[in-house]
């Protein structure tokens, strides 16, 4: 009897002996994210162009009148034909008094008014909101840690309650082992 108790006390030591404790740590985060934007931009355009077009034109007449010239012998003494040059104009071939002169100007003016008008309009909105908002949820738990040579330990254990449990029933288990060895003897 004392011996079980020694026995199951030692048992209980090597149990609760070899325990460690492992900290785990769980952590939850949750983030909301919302995203808005905004942008307006407004461009008014006009332009306007005067394309009006304006004509001068100018007309000079010079009417020129000459004297007869001078006759000898049925012939016109063309040997000493100077050349006129009246009112920056050149006369080749012109010989004798000039009796009158006569000029006449037309002028003309002529204009066409035009305008041409562009205008645009342009309008853009854009826009954009980020928005977040989060929450962590940190959890904290206390396990014990899978010792890593638990199975040695196991096996170490078993053994011993082997040994223990052939010392205190050695007599059936032999007297049991005998008539194992015994029948096998007779086979053979």
């Amino acid at each position: 009897m004392i011996m079980k108790k020694i026995t199951a006390f030692m048992l209980c030591l090597v149990l609760f002996s070899c325990a460690s404790t492992k900290k785990s740590v769980q952590t939850t985060t949750e983030q909301e994210l919302l995203k808005q934007s905004s942008e307006l931009q407004f461009t008014a355009v006009e332009k306007m162009i005067d394309t009006t077009r304006t004509e001068n034109k100018k007309i000079t007449i010079t009417e020129i009148e000459f004297y007869p010239p001078f006759v000898v012998n049925d012939k016109a003494d063309t040997t000493n034909m100077p050349t006129s040059n009246i009112g920056n104009v050149n006369l080749p071939n012109v010989s004798g008094a000039i009796k009158s002169i006569k000029q006449t100007t037309i002028e003309s003016a002529l204009e066409q008014k035009g305008k041409s008008e562009e205008s645009g309009k342009t309008m853009e909105s854009q826009s954009e909101t980020i928005l977040a908002s989060g929450v962590q949820t940190t959890k904290e738990v206390v396990a014990p840690a899978p010792d890593p040579y638990r199975w040695r330990y196991i096996f170490y254990i078993l053994a011993l309650l082997s040994v223990v449990l052939l010392y205190l029933k050695r007599t059936p288990i032999l007297n049991w082992i005998k008539t194992i060895l015994s029948n096998i003897r007779r086979i053979f």
